[in-house]
């Protein structure tokens, strides 16, 4: 007995500390994407979110029945609880949310249920609120409406990374009319005059509550 005494006694207190203390887990979370109210009929996709243990996420999207040949703008949604401290689950809205009664569900009308903008999915460069209308930035749908996104980036607020389990995916664009184009047809934006509504409006979102 006052060998193993000897050993355990022996060992580093830093090594005994890591038998304790794993590493954090990786947290991922993954979601089907379905076309919001009636903005996109057939619009479909999936997402996977992953929280990394080094503080970065991962954001994994395959969709298809977008636009084809045309950018389309995505973002994290949150809705922050009353203490402004942690995200709450959102949900993706539906066509009773249209105040307008035009028969579409814009991004303002839809921010009840999905929340702010709190990081912009872009290609490349920054992924802050900032960028969420970088339309230069965002993926292109291929000639068949298909889209494919990987990115890792550390978020520009820590909350997401904490709180990602609780955000909402969206994606915006819709070719109303068919024109291959974003045009003016529609309106313009509710969110900045100088672009098409057609460039803004969502068209599919996922999230823990649908």
């Amino acid at each position: 007995m006052l060998v193993l005494g000897l050993v355990f006694a022996a060992i580093p207190p830093a090594l005994a500390a890591h038998d304790t203390n794993p590493s954090e887990p990786v947290r991922s979370y993954t979601y089907r994407l379905d076309g919001v109210a009636n903005n996109a009929p057939g619009a479909t996709g999936t997402v996977r979110l992953t929280a990394l243990p080094n503080g970065k996420i991962q954001v994994k999207i395959r969709a298809e029945g977008l636009a084809p040949n045309l950018p389309h703008a995505q973002h994290l949604h949150g809705i922050l609880d009353e203490t402004g401290t942690r995200f709450v689950p959102g949900s993706c809205p539906t066509i009773a949310r249209d105040q307008n009664g035009d028969g579409l569900v814009d991004t303002l009308e839809g921010v009840g249920d999905y929340g702010l903008v709190r990081q912009s999915l872009t290609t490349t460069g920054d992924t802050s609120p900032s960028s969420a209308l970088a339309v230069d930035r965002f993926p292109v749908a291929d000639d068949s409406g298909s889209l494919s996104y990987t990115r890792t980036f550390t978020p520009t607020d820590p909350m997401v990374w904490e709180g990602l389990g609780a955000l909402e995916v969206v994606i915006h664009g819709v070719d109303l009319n068919s024109s291959g184009g974003y045009d003016f047809e529609a309106g313009v934006s509710p969110l900045n005059p100088a672009l098409p509504l057609e460039a803004t409006l969502p068209a599919l979102c996922g999230g823990p509550q649908g």
